[in-house]
């Protein structure tokens, strides 16, 4: 009995001084990022959920947050020019095209760490090698205007859209500028072909580039229907302005799933703040604005609001291996279809 009372008392005492010498380890950290006193972010989420939350972390730590936003596309041309310089000039990445930070893996380019909390995050939002992991994700979908095209006669498929009945009325982005447009076209490509973007072509569709842009036209009645289209961008519609005429369908196909992985670079100038960055990230509460704002959180238990969950979606989930290996040919075939070149 008395060697098991002091068992317990050593196990006690020694959990006590691990705990100590964490929470000191933390501290540390903290000092050390706060001396730094900057991260630089560059991201292709939107501007008010990446305001929001560099002003929260801003307020929390006393760290400014540096934000550079843009498309995908013009995020990963930035960070390879800066590259091609021998300049890291960014500390964090983010966007949605999970092949690039693949790519950039294999190039030892990514610094390897794992934020505090990801261990109840879902597997799909984590690199089993801990290079990278997705914040948030969304689907690409079906999106239009419901005083303009009624509910019945919606497309209720990827196939729908190539229906000459939609010629003039379809807009949509580019895989260039929209990772969520590149991986929904290596999605489409294996069940259709480039057959089906060449009838997508005959409908003569405005190519634009930011989903913001296209939602703004399709409220107007501009073009009333939107294909491929984030999730995110129309229910942060939905949640902030209800009265605004706009609608989605599920693809019988299935919804592509976008993840929108975060990676810190290697070598970036302000590695404590970087990895204290993405530990903030991970948290609840930085998980629940992502909810807020529509996205699909990488944390269990944490759902957007008005949207079907993960496990009630047929998924399409993008080959990212097959991704890289044709990412330009995708994109100049698709210029070349839509007469973009």
């Amino acid at each position: 009995m008395r060697t098991k009372i002091i068992l317990r008392v050593v196990v006690c005492c020694l959990a006590f001084v691990l705990l100590f010498a964490f929470t000191q380890a933390i501290a540390a950290n903290i000092e050390a990022a706060k001396k730094e006193g900057k991260v630089i972010f560059y991201t292709s989420m939107d501007a008010k959920t990446a305001n929001r939350l560099g002003e929260m972390f801003t307020d929390k730590y006393g760290i400014v947050v540096d934000i550079f936003r843009t498309g995908t596309g013009k995020v990963i041309t930035k960070i390879e020019a800066e590259l091609r310089a021998k300049k890291v000039l960014l500390d964090i990445a983010q966007h949605s095209d999970p092949s690039t930070f693949e790519v950039w893996k294999t190039r030892n380019l990514l610094h390897k760490y794992t934020p505090e909390g990801v261990d109840k995050f879902h597997d799909f939002a984590l690199d089993p090698d801990g290079y990278w992991v997705a914040v948030k994700c969304n689907t690409t979908l079906i999106a239009y205007n419901p005083t303009l095209i009624k509910k019945e006669d919606a497309p209720t498929s990827w196939k729908d859209i190539a229906d000459p009945k939609w010629k003039d009325k379809l807009c949509r982005s580019n895989p260039y500028y929209a990772g969520s447009v590149g991986m929904t076209v290596s999605c489409l490509l294996p069940i259709y072909g480039w057959d089906y973007y060449k009838q997508i072509a005959k409908n003569k569709p405005y190519i634009g580039k930011s989903h913001s842009g296209l939602r703004t036209m399709c409220i107007a009645g501009e073009f009333p229907l939107i294909a491929p289209m984030n999730s995110y961008h129309v229910f942060q519609v939905v949640y902030d302005k209800p009265e605004s005429p706009i609608a989605v369908t599920y693809p019988e196909e299935g919804v592509i799933f976008v993840a929108g992985p975060a990676g810190i670079l290697e070598g970036c100038p302000h590695p404590n703040a970087a990895e204290l960055f993405m530990d903030f990230l991970c948290t609840e509460e930085a998980q629940k604005v992502f909810a807020e704002r529509a996205f699909y959180p990488g944390l269990k238990g944490i759902y957007p609001v008005g949207q079907p969950r993960l496990s009630d979606l047929k998924l399409l989930i993008p080959d990212y291996e097959w991704f890289i290996a044709h990412k330009q040919e995708v994109i100049k075939t698709f210029d070349e279809i839509m007469g973009r070149k």
